[in-house]
């Protein structure tokens, strides 16, 4: 008699496996070995790294990047790994420090004192983090993550920040007595605004917290930071080449009142040009007398066009953002108030009004858009290279697609059906007429034969239901239980026949899918009957 198992219970996970997947040591196994395997875990991908779940849909994804790090054995450490995470927020306040100390040390350095020591640490902290770079993989455009060290150190050693990086990073004051030089090169650590306003938005997104104004806020006060610094030290720069040493001593005492290292009066210059900086990212205007260097007015002139720029930038930014969150997100909220109202007036069980909640958020994302008046609007030409390439993860990971022109699968991925199941639901019960086949496009699902015994997990790429479509006046064998949200794409019978005319091979593929799982399917349950106990074959 079949039965229909509606919840799952895990029959092929190995209890004594760990969630690392990395062989378990023995309870007397040396402190070197125990702590050899603790940071090979660290370096592991991790679902405990925010960034993992944004790169890779699922979890069987996930296991798969494991393994394949594990049977590496590379010392590379992942992306997405524990060790990243708490690396970059690490490096979020090294490269902050850096960014705040560095102007600072260029333009007041003559009246700060012990500034050298903040200098050599910073700079120690940022040679270990370009080491740390050779020993990190990176993300490809194509949705894989590179972990070969060669091509590592390529794409480093040829990227936009290594000669920034070490250049800044190196003590040049140690090899050379004109600190202006080293003073120049340290600036170069501009380039890693990016990179910090990554990481923070990454650490921000580690402990659940919406960082785009904290960003926002952060980068305007390190412009107006750099304004400031930039502001004082121009004119000392520039002096230096078309003045003598007197000439600018005498420029120094006139304007700052002293030559000596005085870091309370380095405060206070500090704190001036803080309004000075202020103003010109505002446009305000200040007046200066012309016992300024010319050199002055004409940063003046381009603060004031930046700071133009800039502010209508931040303007339009700002009234952007508000308009699209009150445009897809409003839509989106409007209508769960839609959908809220009717399960109320239908008295829908809590339960239910759960499930349904979670379908609309993984459908939408929380961003309503009319998906079926975008597709009315363009070509059927372009409406099916659309479908192609919302479905080309199907192209890449369905065994079966191998060597199938572009054109057929754009016709067949026409006829496709979008279906979402949410955990537990039962996609195709045992013993029942089937005439749909399924390609799963993201999520896992556990199978089960009809006696109710597990016989395997499918995830991306994998299908199933291809029986009742290739052998005639055949049910469906085995029942199928969504593990977690699952999307797949159904195809019909008379679709399916349609598109297959042409593609004898792939049939053939198919057949033999078919053929192969329903003996395996018919083992299964005979071995089940064999070691039941009461059973007549016992």
């Amino acid at each position: 008699m079949l039965h229909e198992k509606k919840t799952h219970v895990c029959a092929i996970t190995d209890s004594d496996a760990s969630e690392s997947m990395l062989p378990a040591d023995h309870p007397l196994a040396p402190l070197s070995r125990r702590l050899k395997r603790f940071v090979k875990k660290q370096i592991l991908v991790s679902e405990y790294n925010p960034q993992t779940s944004i790169f890779f849909l699922t979890s069987a994804i996930i296991v798969e990047e494991k393994k394949r790090q594990i049977e590496s054995g590379s010392w590379i450490v992942h992306p997405f790994s524990v060790f990243r995470i708490y690396y970059e927020m690490w490096m979020t306040f090294v490269f902050l420090a850096n960014l705040i100390f560095i102007p600072i040390d260029a333009a007041y350095g003559f009246l700060l004192e012990s500034n050298q020591i903040i200098d050599f640490v910073l700079g120690s902290f940022c040679l270990f983090d370009i080491f740390m770079n050779f020993l990190t993989g990176y993300c490809l455009p194509s949705h894989e993550v590179e972990m070969n060290p060669r091509k590592i150190a390529k794409h480093y050693v040829f990227g936009v920040y290594f000669i920034c990086d070490l250049l800044s990073s190196l003590p040049i004051d140690i090899f050379t007595d004109y600190k202006a030089v080293d003073d120049n090169v340290s600036l170069l650590k501009i380039v890693r605004l990016g990179t910090l306003l990554k990481y923070m938005g990454r650490s921000f997104h580690f402990y659940k917290i919406k960082s785009f104004y904290i960003l926002l806020v952060t980068a305007i006060l390190l412009i107006v930071h750099y304004m400031n610094c930039l502001f004082f030290y121009l004119p000392l720069f520039v002096m230096r080449f078309t003045h003598t040493s007197e000439g600018r001593d005498d420029f120094i005492l006139r304007r700052v009142g002293s030559l000596v290292p005085n870091t309370t009066l380095g405060y206070r210059w500090y704190v001036v040009n803080w309004y000075h900086s202020t103003s010109f990212l505002l446009s305000v205007e200040l007046k200066y007398g012309f016992s300024w260097p010319p050199v002055t007015y004409l940063s003046i002139i381009l603060f004031y066009i930046f700071g133009k720029v800039f502010m209508a930038g931040v303007t339009v930014m700002l009234l952007e953002r508000y308009r699209l969150y009150k445009g897809v997100e409003t839509k989106f909220y409007s209508m769960m108030s839609q959908v809220n109202a009717f399960m109320e007036i239908h008295k829908f069980p809590r339960k239910l009004q759960a499930k349904v909640h979670q379908y609309y958020k993984y459908k939408y994302k929380k961003k309503y858009f009319n998906e079926s008046r975008v597709d009315r609007n363009i070509s059927e030409k372009l409406r099916r290279e659309i479908r192609y390439h919302q479905l080309r993860t199907l192209v890449k990971n369905v065994t079966i697609f191998e060597a199938i022109p572009q054109e057929f699968l754009e016709n067949l991925f026409v006829h496709l059906k979008k279906e979402i199941y949410l955990p537990q639901d039962v996609i195709i019960s045992a013993g029942v007429a089937g005439d749909c086949m399924f390609f799963i496009y993201s999520g896992t699902v556990a199978v089960f034969s009809p006696s109710g015994k597990e016989i395997c997990h499918l995830t991306d790429g994998d299908y199933f239901g291809e029986i009742t479509l290739i052998l005639p006046n055949r049910k469906t064998t085995a029942s199928i239980i969504a593990l977690e949200i699952c999307e797949v794409y159904r195809l019909d019978r008379k679709p399916f026949r349609k598109c297959l005319e042409k593609q004898e091979n792939l049939y053939n593929k198919i057949q033999e899918v078919a053929k192969r799982r329903l003996n395996e399917s018919h083992q299964i349950d005979r071995i089940q009957i064999l070691v039941t106990p009461g059973s007549p074959n016992l």
